[in-house]
């Protein structure tokens, strides 16, 4: 309403001006143009801005937007001087500068949307991606027009921090094309590093260009939401002298397989491996004679992680420290015991990845300890983990691990004596 009202009066002031011009009245026509002019000042500030943010709704939508950078909002300064002057003064030279400036406006506005149009975007990204390690991202863009060319874009992507508490992306600028010639692509590397593990959120890619002059910056997000998991560094057993001994718990049988001991010296079979033959028992014999060694026992590790912690004891200032050191242990434990033969089994409250072996079961129990956080409880134990770590250790189950946040000695009641406890107070 009152947008309207003044639109209304500043009309009105411009006719009382235009009028008194006619009939000769100099002094109501100079007032009445600068009723208007004012009332033009005051529409500026008051109605533009709350037209441009519906407008700028309706732009994202459309995927653009505009955003006007310093440069641009001194030139809008330059414009309307020069607008105050013409009203002012009727001078048509005045008039003529004042187009000119309008039409730079103009043609930096659609030189600036042309270059954004008919843009195709890939990008790649490794699968496997560790907190403070360089990442790649190879970054293409396709200019689909046939004449004309792209000039100055910038590309980025709009994530989350997993550390943040906010639900606001950041902008994280990737790479910048100079120029992108008609029905050609350019290509872009872009190492970036993130600080710390998680799950980081993207909700899109953004391409920029303020071409030609800089007064207008255009924008064009495309909306794409994926999920970036950041793995945890493993930290070597040696960073934790207590925790090493829990490395040595494989066994072997008195039963013939592949281990290492000696189990036996026999006749030479077609189907055995020359590798096997005992040469010093072949010449004693005078047959050929091969080794038999023992079987190692199936090894199997149960590595559970409670991220369950006590309200008091989340809000201490060195827990957080503690409990990512926690998180670089396990990822540590379970990357020395798959290297090492064994069947690991990774438990959480909400996960658990079963038994299994080799590099791709090793990456999925990291990215369970990406998503890891620290979750207030009443008890020191989640009753899930509990339960499971209640049960007595099965034969082929030669060791079981539980990381908790409360001392050892609070726990151990709680699980059977097999279970060797880590506390994360105390690392």
């Amino acid at each position: 309403m009152i947008s309207i009202l003044l639109t209304v009066a500043a009309l009105g002031a411009l006719m009382i001006s235009a009028v008194a011009g006619q009939i000769g009245d100099d002094d109501l026509a100079s007032l009445g143009s600068k009723a208007a002019l004012g009332l033009a000042i005051i529409i500026l500030i008051y109605v533009v801005p709350r037209m441009a943010r519906g407008m700028k709704i309706e732009y994202l939508r459309s995927e653009f937007s505009i955003h006007i950078p310093n440069a641009g909002l001194v030139y809008c300064a330059v414009i309307l001087v020069v607008t105050i002057l013409s009203l002012s003064s009727g001078n048509n030279l005045l008039y003529l500068i004042l187009s000119i400036l309008l039409a730079t406006m103009f043609l930096s506005w659609l030189s600036s949307r042309l270059c954004l149009t008919r843009l195709d975007m890939q990008i790649r990204t490794p699968e496997h991606i560790f907190a403070t390690e360089p990442v790649p991202f190879d970054i293409r863009l396709t200019n689909r027009r046939k004449l004309f060319p792209t000039f100055s874009v910038s590309f980025a992507v709009s994530e989350k921090d997993p550390a943040s508490s906010s639900h606001d992306h950041n902008k994280v600028d990737l790479a910048y094309f100079p120029i992108i010639a008609g029905r050609t692509e350019a290509r872009a590397r872009s190492e970036r590093v993130y600080p710390r593990r998680g799950v980081y959120e993207m909700n899109g890619y953004q391409l920029t260009t303020r071409f030609p002059f800089g007064f207008i910056e255009q924008r064009r997000f495309i909306e794409k939401h994926s999920e970036i998991y950041v793995y945890p560094q493993p930290l070597p057993l040696d960073h934790f002298p207590d925790i090493a001994p829990l490395a040595l718990g494989r066994t072997e049988s008195h039963i013939k397989g592949s281990g290492t001991d000696l189990y036996a010296i026999r006749n030479y079979l077609s189907s055995d491996h020359h590798h096997h033959i005992d040469w010093k028992a072949t010449a004693k014999t005078a047959q050929l004679m091969v080794r038999e060694f023992t079987r190692d026992d199936e090894w199997r590790v149960m590595i559970g992680f409670d991220p369950g912690v006590l309200k008091e004891v989340a809000e201490r200032d060195d827990y957080s420290a503690r409990f990512e050191r926690a998180i670089g242990l396990a990822a540590g434990l379970a990357e020395y015991f798959i290297e090492s033969g064994a069947e690991v089994r990774f438990l959480t409250p909400e996960e658990d990845s079963g038994y299994g072996i080799g590099r791709f079961h090793h990456y999925e129990i990291l990215r369970q300890l990406a998503k890891l956080k620290p979750v207030p409880c009443e008890t020191g134990l989640n009753e899930q983990v509990r339960e499971i770590f209640q049960r007595e250790t099965l034969a082929e189950e030669q060791q079981r691990i539980l990381i908790v946040s409360a001392p050892a000695d609070q726990i151990a009641g709680a699980v059977t004596a097999s279970t060797q406890i880590i506390s994360i107070e105390e690392l």
